[in-house]
């Protein structure tokens, strides 16, 4: 189910009420010619130009069809590519974690340069305040984080979804700039709006936003 292309070559594009289209024009032009005064005929020039207006307006619909077209051969070329990720792991830039039957996954991030110390803090989807905790010397570049699934308090979180956010600093105490990563096996497709995204850990997510496609169970 693709895009439906806009206008068509038999009744022009859709247009507003109160706006002239291809058919609209023609007949004014017919019309103009069957009342004009035999003495007095339609300067040639004038009538010259108003085909040309004509011909221009038969282009532009011809291609505003073929725009529509085009648009509804990429939409299904984009819907194709989102099936093909299903079962595949992908890394995407975003905070989206999750616990499932007891189990987390490493929490994926990028530093800038080098750390001293990270610290995490991790929210449910209520956007309450359930954990935080800090990690030894970090590398520039990706890396990944153990997360045992529990509160501030040691207690285990229940499954679902969960958002992370970091903050870490230099040797100095300097703040060294990273943003986090978000992994998870695509389950599906959604749609919103018309375009295709993946299912990504019950969250649609945006197929430009994806980084890395990889098989089999996100890295740990």
């Amino acid at each position: 189910a693709g895009v439906t292309p806009i206008g068509n070559q038999g009744s022009g594009p859709s247009k507003m009420p109160g706006e002239l289209g291809r058919d609209d024009f023609l007949n004014l032009l017919v019309t103009q010619l069957q009342y004009q005064d035999p003495l007095n005929p339609m300067d040639s020039t004038d009538f010259t130009a108003q085909l040309a207006q004509f011909s221009s307006l038969e282009q532009l619909t011809n291609m505003n069809s073929q725009l529509g077209e085009l648009t509804a051969a990429q939409t299904a070329v984009n819907n194709a590519q989102a099936v093909a990720y299903i079962g595949r792991t992908v890394l995407s830039n975003g905070n989206a974690t999750r616990i499932a039957e007891g189990q987390t996954e490493a929490l994926q991030l990028v530093l800038d340069a080098p750390a001293q110390e990270v610290f995490i803090s991790v929210y449910d989807e209520t956007g309450a305040l359930r954990s935080t905790f800090s990690t030894d010397a970090m590398a520039a570049g990706r890396g990944a984080i153990e997360w045992e699934g529990t509160d501030m308090d040691g207690n285990a979180l229940p499954d679902g979804n969960y958002w992370f956010e970091l903050a870490a600093v230099d040797t100095v105490g300097e703040e060294v700039e990273g943003h986090p990563l978000s992994s998870g096996i695509v389950s599906g497709v959604g749609f919103e709006n018309g375009e295709a995204r993946l299912v990504v850990n019950g969250l649609l997510m945006s197929m430009d936003s994806v980084i890395e496609v990889s098989q089999g169970e996100p890295t740990e």
